[in-house]
Parts: C-alpha cells; structure tokens; sequence
C-alpha cells in the first residue's frame, strides 16, 4: 500500500548529441553569407568592374546552398540529435539561400 503513494524518481535521459551534418551544412551556408560580403565589398571598392569567375564562384555558392537548405531540412525533422544544431543547420541555409538569390535578383 505505501508504494502506491511513493513518488517516482524520473531518470534523466542522457544529452543528445548534436548532428554533424548540420553543423556541416551550417558552415558551408555561413562561408556562402561572407562570400557575398566580400563580393558585395569587392563590387563598391572596384565600382561594379569584377571578373567574371568571381560571379561564376558566387553561382557555385548559389547552387551548392539548395542541397544544404534540403539537408537541413530533413535533418530538422530528426528528433534524435540536439535541437540547437537542428536549428542552426536549417536556419543558416535560409539565410543563405534568401540573401544570394535577392542579391542575385539585384545585380544580375
């Protein structure tokens, strides 16, 4: 009868661990983000007058943000991996994705 009104002791589940793919993903997204500063810094300082393979790298970048932006995606909807690097690997492919394709829109 006493172990009816016993309290539980809920055990504490271990830390998950965080998603290497999305922390991969992030990073590829984040050198996208600076490449389009320096491009962006590059075009002021030289007044438009920018070699061509600097726009052909920044298309690299373009395409290589929609697999990242997908892969993060699918690893968002994992639930076991920490949900910070779940975030930061979808979140910063967004930004990416958004910013190269406006300010491709922009100055194309």
């Amino acid at each position: 009868m006493n172990n009816r009104h016993r309290r539980r002791r809920w055990a504490t589940e271990s830390k998950k661990s965080p998603s290497n793919t999305s922390i991969t993903v992030a990073i590829i997204s984040g050198v996208a983000i600076i490449y389009l500063i320096v491009c962006i810094v590059l075009a002021i300082n030289t007044g438009g007058d920018v070699p061509n393979f600097v726009g052909a790298l920044g298309m690299v970048f373009f395409l290589a943000t929609i697999p990242c932006f997908v892969i993060g995606r699918r690893r968002f909807k994992m639930n076991n991996y920490n949900l910070v690097s779940r975030i930061v690997g979808l979140v910063i492919p967004i930004i990416a994705l958004g910013l190269l394709y406006l300010f491709g829109l922009i100055f194309a």
